[in-house]
């Protein structure tokens, strides 16, 4: 039970710091990798799944 309750803080820590990066992101640098505003919640999240 502990391993589970860290491994979920873990990608919760995860998510929370690639939100905030991919929000500090000029529009122009995300346009240039593909990325539109309304998808960095689903892009964190999914970077997230895989740390």
């Amino acid at each position: 039970m502990f391993y589970e309750l860290r491994h979920r803080f873990s990608r919760w820590r995860a998510y929370r710091q690639t939100l905030s990066s991919l929000r500090h992101v000029p529009d122009r640098t995300l346009a240039d990798a593909g990325i539109s505003r309304e998808e960095i919640r689903e892009r964190a999240r999914h970077a997230s799944l895989y740390r």
